[in-house]
């Protein structure tokens, strides 16, 4: 088990208050506090840096609450953000799960040393290494090289209450029991996701001496019930939104001047694609990058 420290930090967003009143409540939104039910990791890689060695790709969840969680753990490809692995993992409270993304001679694989049980079976020592059956036939390249570099879905499935038989079997200590952790009885425990996710990961490579930091996107309001789906089923994905609404606050100037107008509110319930409510808080109107191209670099 590993644990962290908590920090206060609170979000000053003007016009985020009225949210509420607005009856936005339970709407998906970007979470404030970077705390949610739904992380996205934008990027993992294994591929080779240039000097030849692979990188490796450090993933980390958080579960900041007092009460245990399941969430999917979801890792798809970069071409088609098709699946390549998934599994069920099972936090405590206050839990910290860690993992790394590897290179192996055709593609790529986790491994994790930590403790936390997960269904349908604890990840080898060896490693899970990643498949490519749900991308078989659509058109791209189908070699397991497809699977070297993608992104990373953690979606919350449910919490437990602290006297039900998933918490105590799942709970780091003496009471922990992972071979008698079921998905049959998880399902039963089940109750409404809680959010207070955070997350991140770090693609590192030593012998290039590089190592670039990401932060993953939290999402709130995604779930507003259990959505606790068997090790190996599909579900949940951000398409199975409830309710499908999305709130966003958007942002510009005047003369200048910075400033957060009120939120909008879209229902996307009739939609055919009730995951445009989260595409539509994820959506940006311009991305601003900075570079770096001082002579002392060698950079152009």
């Amino acid at each position: 088990m590993n644990t962290f420290n908590r920090k206060s930090l609170y979000a000053a967003l003007a016009g985020l208050g009225a949210l509420s009143g607005m009856g936005a409540a339970e709407a998906v939104n970007l979470a404030p506090e970077g705390l949610g039910q739904a992380l996205i990791y934008p990027y993992y890689t294994v591929r080779n840096g240039a000097n030849g060695f692979a990188y490796n790709t450090l993933l980390s969840v958080v579960n900041t609450t007092a009460s245990a969680k399941a969430v999917k753990v979801r890792f798809l490809e970069g071409k088609n953000s098709k699946e390549v692995l998934d599994f069920n993992l099972f936090l405590s409270h206050e839990d910290v799960w860690t993992a790394t993304v590897v290179a192996t001679a055709t593609g790529a694989a986790v491994t994790s040393s930590d403790q936390s049980c997960i269904l349908p079976t604890q990840l080898p020592a060896a490693g899970q290494p990643f498949v490519n059956f749900a991308y078989s036939g659509d058109g791209a390249d189908q070699s397991l090289d497809r699977t070297r570099e993608g992104y990373v879905e953690i979606l919350e499935m449910a919490t437990f209450p602290d006297n039900s038989t998933t918490a105590i079997l799942i709970t780091h200590g003496a009471t922990q029991d992972c071979a008698a952790n079921t998905d049959a009885q998880a399902a039963l425990d089940a109750t409404t996701p809680s959010g207070g996710l955070f997350g991140g990961l770090t693609l590192i490579n030593v012998f290039d001496g590089s190592a670039y930091s990401q932060v993953a996107t939290a999402l709130a309001n995604v779930f507003d019930g259990p959505v606790y789906n068997n090790a190996g089923d599909i579900g949940p994905t951000l398409a199975d939104v409830s309710p499908a609404t999305s709130v966003v606050i958007p942002a510009g100037t005047i003369g200048g001047t910075p400033f957060i107008s009120g939120p909008v509110i879209t229902d996307w319930s009739s939609s055919t694609r009730p995951v445009d409510a989260v595409s539509a808080v994820l959506t940006h109107n311009q991305v601003i990058n900075e570079y770096a191209t001082d002579a002392g670099l060698l950079a152009t």
